[in-house]
């Protein structure tokens, strides 16, 4: 897939970045001529790709040339040269120096867009050690450092009234809740095309990089990862420890409503990421799948009914929602590791994950993630929707 970024310097001036990227293992690739110039190029994104693919070429490339880049100091963009990038680099970078290089060059060459990116893969994600997936959650001291990056949005999963008392400074309000289908059982997501204009209304394009948090050890943040993962979006993280961690290491929030600028988002539905009562049905007693129920022991054994009928799906393995978390954060990559693989819910199998309305298991969904499991979705209409009909089958006990 080739993806255009169109020059919007002065005519005459002109310079193009083409960026090809190929499945693993093949490499990608990052070219850019540029002519004489005594201004610094500037670019807008013309098209959708995946920014890592951007963020790993160019970090790639200053580690081939520190040596260079150290003699000649920033570089500008009336100086010419022939930029040729090619590899894979992994996401957390341990050499300093190498940041800082890549720090003068995005700031003297590359336009603010796409300098923003770069930053955004120079800073060790949050749940780094261990993780397959550490870009999907992040850690309050980098959303310090970056929460003016361009293309970033922060949001608030929270309801209106919390988001009203105080939040993160530059957050948007959009209420899990507000995601739901109306017209469907409870908890259910809305259309595609209702998703899509909710999205784009508080600034969540295709594109952009999102942050969303809650209190910490709750259920709104990871809810709306999901939906917005379940939606296609392939830039959203969580910010571990929500707005409980940020208070106690910053203190700052802010009551201001924030208004953000309207962006395009086009939703590429995965109902992989959503199971259905029939997936659900056709997985039990298969090898190759588990269902890991979210819900308290006493919803799974059948003591605390909130249904017709309580008790399990057969072979469901109880995992609590909050046996994911310490106290604000979630557990290390080891702790939730053994955990689960200990429960039997390993990444050689499907994972569907449940509880009362699809809320708690996304929790459990976000944790897969993070290990990296391959397959996992929440099924939304969970022990509401199995519950309460005749015909599925249940356990109870332990």
């Amino acid at each position: 897939m080739i993806t255009q970024l169109r020059d919007v310097r002065p005519a005459g001036q002109s310079a193009e970045v083409a960026v090809k990227h190929q499945q693993q293992p093949a490499p990608s690739v990052v070219r850019e001529n540029m002519k004489s110039t005594t201004h610094v190029p500037k670019f807008e994104w013309n098209g959708r790709f995946p920014r890592q693919i951007v963020h790993r070429a160019i970090l790639r490339w200053a580690r081939q040339n520190v040596n260079t880049l150290r003699r000649r100091g920033p570089i500008h963009g009336k100086r010419a040269g022939r930029l040729t990038v090619i590899g894979w680099m992994p996401s957390v970078i341990h050499d300093k120096e190498i940041l800082m290089i890549v720090d003068r060059f995005r700031k003297s060459l590359l336009p603010a867009t796409l300098a923003a990116t770069v930053a955004w893969a120079a800073a060790p994600p949050a749940m780094a050690a261990g993780f397959a997936n550490p870009q999907l959650a992040v850690s309050v001291s980098w959303l310090q450092q970056h929460m003016n990056d361009n293309g970033l949005v922060v949001v608030d999963a929270r309801p209106a009234d919390a988001y009203a008392k105080g939040h993160l400074p530059n957050a948007v309000s959009l209420p899990v809740t507000d995601t739901f289908d109306p017209d469907q059982k409870k908890n259910f997501p809305d259309t595609k095309a209702k998703l899509e204009a909710l999205f784009g209304s508080h600034g969540i394009g295709d594109s952009t990089q999102v942050v969303v948090y809650d209190n910490g050890k709750e259920t709104p943040a990871a809810r709306l990862f999901w939906t917005l993962e379940y939606s296609g979006h392939k830039h959203v993280s969580v910010l571990d420890g929500g707005i409980g961690a940020w208070q106690a290491a910053v203190g700052v929030v802010d009551t201001k409503s924030m208004t953000p600028k309207a962006a395009t988002f086009h939703a590429a539905i995965d109902p992989a990421r959503m199971p259905t009562r029939e997936t659900c049905t056709a997985a039990l007693g298969n090898p190759g799948k588990v269902v890991v129920d979210a819900r308290s022991a006493a919803e799974y054994r059948g003591d605390d009914v909130r249904a017709k009928r309580g008790g399990h799906m057969p072979g469901a393995v109880n995992i609590e929602w909050k046996a994911n978390f310490n106290d604000l954060t979630l557990k290390s990559a080891d702790e939730l590791s053994e955990m689960y693989a200990t429960a039997g819910v390993t990444k050689d199998k499907e994972v569907i994950a449940h509880c009362q309305t699809g809320q708690r298991s996304s929790v459990t969904y976000l944790a897969l993630r993070l290990l990296g499991y391959p397959k996992v979705g929440n099924y939304a209409g969970s022990w509401v929707e199995w519950g309460n009909d005749p015909d599925t089958q249940i356990v109870t006990g332990p």
